[in-house]
């Protein structure tokens, strides 16, 4: 699993009362601080991210993104307002996405940049390179949740689609918001512009992307999104770029001093143990086929009821995961129960109910943590809260993510598995989790047929 501060995973907990915090990108209240107040942003799977080519994994299902509604030249007006850590353009809820596993509806756009003097602002970056701004347009999850608000904090709610920005020709598209920031110089400003069409402000080519799960890249960083990030670049000129970094201020009118807004970018975070995807093959060394997750569920078999050392000569886990089986395997062999207890039909019976919730679809990482902290506050005695949270929490989530062909299996979440292994007669019941395995998809628009055993 992910690894992160154990005490944040308990803070995680009072995230609900803390949005109206303080925070911003200087080094008061920078990044380095937002988990005092934001604890999601000490999370597992924050964004964004550096994309290292030589480790992306090309996969052939990954669709072109497929835009609609996105020319509202003629619409009403956009509303256009500084928020102190960027502009944002609030979109019509006729602006959808498909090519998605579901159908998404723009909610807002804004931009993350450097400054005049060191024009490197973009928060994704590619073997290190970072470009000088990020256009990021968030949408929500429309097919299943009847507004942003309700999508916001749920695991499936969001998708974000990023867009790097160098300098280099002129833009006439950006234009159409860098021309009003002067009429919102100052934080809580607003101002209407004329709608235009979205679609210029994004590259030709929309079928080559960056795919993965990841976060909000600012406060409360919820790990609930689906980024899209398009491999090639666009261009603005050198007096749009110094236009967008010299016109906005962070404060508030009523502040004496002028704070600029300049610098408003996260630094990347690590990948850890996910999965990132290419919709692009050049460069690309990594292949996933439609077998990944019919392989990852017979492996799944195996270290629940199968035969341990063909899981160990597959050579399909990392080299920690195999350490620990060959000294599960060992124990096994020699008669030995882990923990020095010998799973009963009862035990093996719950966990097998607890596997069939792991693999259903679940919630966010902060309101899964939520949901069972009642539960392991009343059984836990020996242990802390926030290592009783993690243990009962981070291998589920890494389990789906695994299952889905997005992770690697982390040591811990073999623990777990293996810790209901039966001992002796094999524990038919186990074989009831097949249906349950059948139905996982590694993607929900793939056919049935390119899966399935």
């Amino acid at each position: 699993m992910l690894r992160f501060s154990l005490t944040s995973v308990a803070l995680l907990l009072q995230v609900l009362g803390t949005h109206g915090a303080k925070w911003g990108y200087t080094s008061s209240d920078g990044e380095s601080r937002w988990s005092k107040h934001f604890p999601y942003c000490a999370g597992p799977t924050q964004s964004p991210i550096d994309f290292k080519t030589a480790k992306l994994t090309f996969d052939a299902s990954l669709r072109p993104i497929v835009l609609e509604n996105y020319d509202l030249t003629g619409h009403r007006d956009l509303h256009l307002k500084n928020n102190g850590h960027s502009f944002q353009v609030v979109l019509p809820s006729k602006m959808t996405i498909s090519g998605l596993p579901q159908r998404y509806t723009a909610v807002q756009l804004h931009i993350h940049w450097g400054s005049k003097t060191n024009p490197l602002g973009s928060e994704h970056t590619v073997d290190s390179k970072q470009y000088a701004a990020e256009l990021h347009i968030v949408h929500y999850n429309s097919e299943k949740y009847p507004n942003a608000s309700m999508a916001f904090d749920k695991s499936d709610g969001l998708a974000v689609l990023g867009v790097f920005i160098e300098i280099g020709a002129a833009n006439p598209a950006y234009d159409n918001i860098l021309s009003y920031l002067s009429q919102i110089p100052k934080k809580s400003n607003g101002y209407k512009i004329p709608a235009f069409d979205i679609r210029g402000l994004m590259p030709q080519r929309l079928a080559e992307y960056f795919r993965y799960d990841g976060s909000l890249t600012a406060p409360p960083c919820y790990q609930n999104v689906l980024w899209t990030v398009f491999k090639n670049p666009v261009t603005i000129s050198q007096a749009q770029y110094g236009t967008l970094t010299a016109s906005l201020f962070a404060s508030s009118a009523n502040r004496a001093t002028a704070v600029p807004l300049v610098n408003n970018f996260r630094n990347p975070h690590g990948v850890e143990n996910r999965i990132v995807l290419s919709s692009f093959k050049q460069g690309v060394t990594t292949h996933m086929s439609s077998t990944c997750i019919r392989q990852r569920k017979t492996i799944f078999r195996k270290l629940l009821i199968g035969d341990l050392e063909e899981v160990i000569e597959s050579r399909h886990l990392p080299k920690s995961a195999t350490k620990l089986l060959y000294q599960e395997y060992a124990r096994a062999e020699l008669k030995q129960p882990v923990n020095g207890l010998t799973s009963t039909l009862d035990t093996a019976s719950k966990r097998l109910s607890a596997l069939k919730e792991i693999i259903q679809p679940t919630v966010a990482f902060g309101s899964l943590l939520q949901q069972k902290s009642l539960e392991i506050q009343q059984s836990t005695t020996a242990k802390s809260l926030p290592v009783a949270l993690a243990e009962a929490v981070l291998p589920k989530l890494n389990l789906n993510s695994y299952l889905a062909c997005k992770a690697d299996l982390d040591t811990a979440t073999i623990k777990y598995i293996l810790s209901g292994r039966p001992r002796g007669q094999v524990d038919k019941d186990f074989f009831m989790l097949d249906p349950y395995l059948n139905s996982y998809t590694m993607h929900p628009w793939l056919l049935q047929r390119e899966w399935e055993d």
